[in-house]
């Protein structure tokens, strides 16, 4: 199972989760670009560049992608608490 963030403006916006199966190439191996154009099927107002893989381990990207966290292109950032 996968998980994806969607992006917009720099903010994460929603998670999904993808079945492994959706993302898997020829060779049986997972491809996070098969994930991304999926999620555009079903989500059809939005581009592959909208959705980024994350993960529960934070095995990639820093750490698990939350709403609201922030996205500098590379990693995942909590974002900041906003003051009262």
């Amino acid at each position: 199972m996968a998980h994806f963030a969607r992006i917009q403006d720099g903010t994460v916006t929603s998670v999904v989760r993808v079945e492994s199966a959706e993302l898997l190439d020829g060779d049986g191996v997972e491809q996070e670009a098969i994930g991304q154009q999926f999620l555009v099927s079903v989500f059809p107002d939005t581009s592959a560049s909208d959705w980024v893989q994350t993960s529960y381990t934070a095995s990639m990207r820093g750490k698990y992608a939350g709403i609201g966290d922030l996205w500098d292109g590379v990693n995942f950032i909590t974002s900041a608490p906003l003051e009262p």
